[in-house]
C-alpha cells in the first residue's frame, strides 16, 4: 500500500472519507454524514466541470491542521465550489466570510471583497482589525501591489489551498510571536499561490544544485556530481536560443504562452545553465520570468543574484540592455511588492538595498510598514543607512522607528550598534527656526523615539552646533555635556580644537593644549597631535609676520614634526638642512599625508628665492615616477601642487613654471592616471582642480598678462570648469593687487551676476588697493561705458560656455598665447 500523503487523500476522497481525519495511513475513519456530500461534490456538482480530484491536489504540509472541524472544511469546500461559476452581471461584487484562526487563536471574521474588472476578478485585502487601513476599503495600487485573480476557473486547485495556507502561515505567526493582521496573512498566502514552485521537492532540487555550482566555483572546479545540475532538454535548447540570438521581445512571448507547469519545468534547468555558462543572458531571463503573471519564487532569485554578486559583480556592472541596467534589474526582480511577509529571506532584502534607486527604497519602506514584513534588526539598520548615504533625513528615521517592533535585544534603541548609527544620522544634521526659535532637526526626533544620546552621540552634536557659526550654541552644547558628567574623549577636544583653529583663537589652542597635554591618553592620540600641529603651522608659517625670522620658525616646525614622525621623506625632498641636528628623538612613524603637506607648505613659506622651490619640485617629479611610497600619496590631491604654483607666482619669470605644473598634472607625470609605488599600490594621481586653475589664473593677472589669462579661461571652459566664488576672490585679489581697478569693479559685478556675493576674502582682497574711493566712482562708470569696458574686459567678464569638449589626448596648456609668453620672458 502506498503511504503517499496525496495517494493517501485521494482514496480516502473516493471512498468518502473526510480529507482532516486521517493522522497516519493506518487509521481510517468513516464519518457519518459526509459521503454523500463529497461524492455529490467529486462526481461534478453544478459549478464544478472535469475531474475534481485533480483540482484538489494538495501537499502533505499544506493540509489544514488534524484539530480543524471536518465539518467546517467540508462547508468550506462546499461554499468555494458553489460560488466557482461566475455571477450574474448585476451583482458586481460581494464578499464571501471565510472563518480563519488569528494569530491568538481566536475565530474571527473575515471578507474577501471579490470586484470583477474586464473578466477577471480581483481579489482585495482589506481587515477589520487592521488600523493603517481604513475599513471597507480597497487599497490603491500605488500603496500596495494589487494581487489579480485571473479567474474562478484557474483558481479551482488553489481555494482549499489557500485557506490551508493562511491558517499555516497564522500557526507560524503564533510560533515566532510575531503579531500580524489578518489582511498580511492573506496577502502572504496570495503571493506564495503565485510562485511557480510550490512543492518541497522542487525548493530541494534547486537548493541541492545551488550548493554544488557555488562550492564549484569557490573551489574552482568542475562538478563534482553532475546528476544534481539537470540537463537541457530540446525545448529547454529552444528557449535558450531565443534568448541568446532572437532577444527578449522573442523570449517573453513565448515564455508567456506556456501554462505554469511548463514555466516551473524549464525555469530550474534554465537558471542553472545560465548561471554556469552566460551570467549576462541569465539577467536578460530574470527580467522577463520576474515580470511574468506566474513568477519564480522569491528565494529562487535571490539565491541567482547572489551567486552572480559573488563571481560576476565586476563583469556585469557596465551590463546594459536597453533602458535596463545591472542595478535596476536588481531592483525590478526582487520587487518588494513580491517579499513573502513572514518569513522572508533577509539576505534577499540586503540585495536590494544595496542596489534599489531612492524611489525603491520608499517604496520597500512604505511596503514593509504597510504589510508588517518580518524584518530583523540589521535588515532595518541597512535601510537607514541607504537612506542617510542619499541625505533623506526622515525617511532613515522613520525606518528608525522600525525597530520598535523588532524583538532582538542586540537592537535596542539603547544599544551599541544602534546608537552608532544614530551617530552617523546626527552627521546630517541642521539647525532649522521655527516660531522664532533655531533648534536641531534630528536630535529632537530621537529625544521623542527614547534614545539618550550618550557621549558620543553628544559629540556630534558639539560639532554640529560649532558648525552652525554660532559659538554660543556650541558652548551651550559644551556645559550640557559637562553637567551631565560626560567625559571628554579625544573626539571631543579634536571638535574645540577645530574651532579653535578656525575662528583664530590662538589663546584657546593653548588652554586645550594644557589639558591635553595632562592625560597621558590624549597626549599619545595621533589625531590630536596631527591637529596640534596644524594648529601651529596656521598661528607661525601660514600667516607669517613680516618681521619674523624665518629659519627659527622652519626649525620650530621641523622639531615639531620630528616628535611626531619619520624625518627621511622629507631628507628625500631635501628641505631638511645638512646641519640639522634634531633636539629628542621622535616617535618616528611614518608621516600622514598632511604632516607632509604642512613641512612643504612651511618650507616654500620660509624661502625667500625660488631656485631652493624649483629644485624641490624636480626632486618631487623625480619622487613620483620612481612610486615612492611616501611621496606618491601626495599627488592623489591637487593641495601640494597649489602650494608649488603659489610659491611661483609672484615672479613673472616663473609664470612658466606654473604652466609645467597644471601640464604635469594633466600628462605624462601619471600613466593613465595611475602611479604604480614600489610596494605594487596603485595611487590615482589628481586633476587640476578648481582651485588650481583659479590660482593659475590669478598669477596672470597678478604680473598683467592678459593675453594668456584669457587663453587660461578658455582652457577652463574646454575642461568645463566653472568660476566659483574662490576663482572668482583670486580675480578680484589679483587685479587689486595690480591696481586694476576698473577691472575690480567688473570683477565684482560678474561675481554677483554669477550668483555669488562678496565675502571677507574679497574684502581682505580690496585692502591691495591703494586708491579706493576710485572703486566706486568705477562701480559708478560701469553702466555708463559698460559696452566699451565689457569689451576690453571679455577674458574676465562672467565666464561663457565653450562649444568644445575635452579631449582624451593630451595637450599644451596654454597653447599659442603661453608661446608668446614664453618669448617675452626670454626677450
Amino acid at each position: 500500500m502506498s503511504f503517499c500523503p496525496n495517494a493517501i487523500l485521494r482514496s480516502r476522497l473516493n471512498v468518502g472519507l473526510s480529507p482532516s481525519a486521517w493522522t497516519s495511513p493506518r487509521l481510517w475513519h468513516r464519518q457519518r454524514g459526509t459521503t454523500l456530500t463529497l461524492r455529490r461534490l467529486l462526481s461534478g456538482a453544478p459549478g464544478s466541470s472535469g475531474n475534481s480530484l485533480d483540482k484538489l491536489r494538495v501537499v502533505d504540509n499544506d493540509l489544514p491542521s488534524p484539530e480543524a472541524s471536518q465539518q467546517s472544511v467540508a462547508q468550506s469546500i462546499l461554499h468555494l465550489r458553489s460560488t466557482a461559476a461566475r455571477p450574474s452581471p448585476a451583482y458586481s461584487s460581494h464578499y464571501r466570510d471565510i472563518t480563519i484562526p488569528d494569530t491568538l487563536g481566536l475565530e474571527t471574521p473575515y471578507k474577501f471583497p471579490l470586484e470583477y474588472q474586464n473578466g477577471q476578478e480581483t481579489l482585495s485585502m482589506e481587515a477589520e482589525d487592521d488600523t493603517s487601513v481604513p475599513a471597507n476599503a480597497t487599497m490603491k495600487a500605488d500603496h500596495v501591489k494589487t494581487i489579480s485573480v485571473p479567474s474562478t476557473r484557474k483558481w479551482k486547485d488553489d481555494r482549499l489551498r489557500l485557506q490551508a495556507l493562511i491558517e499555516q502561515l497564522n500557526r507560524q505567526a503564533q510560533e515566532l510571536g510575531k503579531p500580524m493582521t489578518a489582511r498580511s496573512i492573506h496577502l502572504d498566502a496570495s503571493i506564495r499561490l503565485k510562485s511557480l514552485y510550490r512543492r518541497p521537492l522542487g525548493f530541494r532540487q534547486w537548493k541541492s544544485a545551488c550548493l554544488e555550482l557555488f562550492s564549484a566555483k569557490s573551489d574552482d572546479r568542475e562538478i563534482s556530481n553532475p546528476a544534481l545540475i539537470p540537463a537541457l532538454n530540446e525545448s529547454d535548447w529552444d528557449l535558450f536560443r531565443k534568448i541568446q540570438e532572437d532577444g527578449l521581445d522573442s523570449f517573453k512571448e513565448a515564455w508567456e504562452e506556456m501554462n505554469r507547469p511548463a514555466k516551473a519545468s524549464h525555469w530550474q534547468r534554465l537558471a542553472l545553465h545560465l548561471l554556469q555558462q552566460s551570467p549576462d543572458l541569465m539577467l536578460k531571463f530574470l527580467l522577463v520570468t520576474c515580470q511574468s503573471s506566474d513568477i519564480p519564487n522569491f528565494n529562487m532569485v535571490v539565491d541567482s543574484f547572489i551567486y552572480l554578486e559573488q563571481f560576476h559583480r565586476d563583469a556585469l556592472t557596465e551590463w546594459k540592455e536597453g533602458e535596463y541596467t545591472y542595478d535596476s534589474v536588481i531592483e525590478l526582480c526582487l520587487d518588494p511588492r513580491d517579499w513573502p511577509i513572514l518569513r522572508v529571506t533577509q539576505k534577499g532584502i540586503w540585495l536590494f538595498l544595496q542596489r534599489a534607486s531612492h524611489k525603491g527604497l520608499v517604496l520597500a519602506l512604505r511596503t514593509v510598514n504597510e504589510r508588517q514584513t518580518s524584518l530583523t534588526g540589521e535588515t532595518v539598520l541597512v535601510f537607514m543607512r541607504r537612506f542617510m548615504e542619499m541625505k533623506d533625513v526622515d525617511k532613515a528615521l522613520e525606518t528608525l522607528q522600525l525597530l520598535s517592533t523588532i524583538d532582538q535585544e542586540e537592537f535596542a534603541l539603547d544599544s551599541q550598534v544602534v546608537m552608532r548609527t544614530c551617530c552617523k544620522l546626527l552627521t546630517l544634521d541642521t539647525v532649522q527656526t521655527q516660531d522664532g526659535v533655531r533648534n536641531f532637526h534630528i536630535l529632537p526626533r530621537l529625544l521623542e523615539l527614547g534614545i539618550r544620546p550618550d557621549r558620543d552621540m553628544m559629540n556630534v552634536v558639539l560639532s554640529n552646533a560649532f558648525k552652525t557659526g554660532d559659538p554660543e550654541l556650541g558652548f551651550d552644547v559644551l556645559d550640557f555635556m559637562k553637567s551631565h558628567n560626560h567625559e571628554f574623549d579625544s573626539y571631543t577636544y579634536m571638535t574645540l580644537l577645530c574651532d579653535a583653529v578656525a575662528r583664530g583663537e590662538r589663546h584657546r589652542v593653548d588652554l586645550l593644549l594644557q589639558e591635553i597635554q595632562s592625560q597621558d591618553q590624549l597626549r599619545e592620540n595621533p589625531f590630536l597631535s596631527s591637529k596640534l600641529f596644524h594648529a601651529h603651522y596656521v598661528f607661525t608659517a601660514k600667516h607669517m609676520d613680516t618681521d619674523a625670522d624665518a629659519s627659527e620658525i622652519f626649525s620650530s616646525m621641523l622639531n615639531m614634526y620630528n616628535e611626531l614622525h619619520d624625518i627621511t621623506p622629507l631628507k628625500e625632498l631635501l628641505i631638511v638642512p645638512p646641519n640639522y641636528t634634531p633636539p629628542i628623538r621622535g616617535m618616528n612613524s611614518p608621516p600622514s599625508r598632511i604632516a607632509m603637506y604642512i613641512m612643504l607648505a612651511t618650507y616654500f613659506r620660509c624661502q625667500k628665492g625660488t631656485s631652493n622651490i624649483n629644485r624641490v619640485y624636480s626632486r618631487f617629479r623625480a619622487l613620483l615616477t620612481e612610486g615612492n611610497e611616501m611621496i606618491a600619496p601626495l599627488a592623489e590631491t591637487d593641495h601640494i601642487y597649489n602650494e608649488f604654483i603659489v610659491a611661483f607666482r609672484d615672479s613673472p619669470r616663473n609664470l612658466r613654471r606654473c604652466v609645467r605644473i597644471v601640464e604635469d598634472m594633466l600628462s605624462h607625470i601619471a600613466q593613465d592616471g595611475v602611479i604604480e609605488g614600489e610596494n605594487g599600490n596603485r595611487f590615482i594621481h589628481a586633476k587640476p582642480s578648481v582651485r588650481t586653475w583659479s590660482i593659475l589664473l590669478s598669477a596672470f593677472i597678478f604680473n598683467k598678462q592678459l593675453f594668456a589669462a584669457e587663453k587660461v579661461k578658455e582652457m577652463m571652459a574646454k575642461y568645463n570648469i566653472q568660476f566659483n566664488e574662490v576663482t572668482w576672490n583670486h580675480v578680484i585679489s589679483g587685479y587689486a593687487n595690480a591696481q586694476m581697478i576698473p577691472e575690480v569693479a567688473q570683477a565684482i559685478k560678474s561675481m554677483e551676476e554669477d550668483g555669488y556675493s562678496a565675502d571677507a576674502y574679497t574684502v581682505r582682497s580690496l585692502r591691495y588697493l591703494r586708491d579706493p574711493e576710485r572703486l566706486w566712482v568705477a562701480v559708478d562708470e560701469l553702466d555708463a561705458n559698460s559696452e566699451a569696458l565689457d569689451a576690453r574686459l571679455a577674458p574676465f567678464a562672467k565666464p561663457s560656455e565653450f562649444a568644445g569638449e575635452p579631449e582624451k589626448e593630451h595637450e599644451h596648456l596654454l597653447d599659442r598665447g603661453l608661446q608668446n609668453l614664453k618669448m617675452q620672458l626670454q626677450s
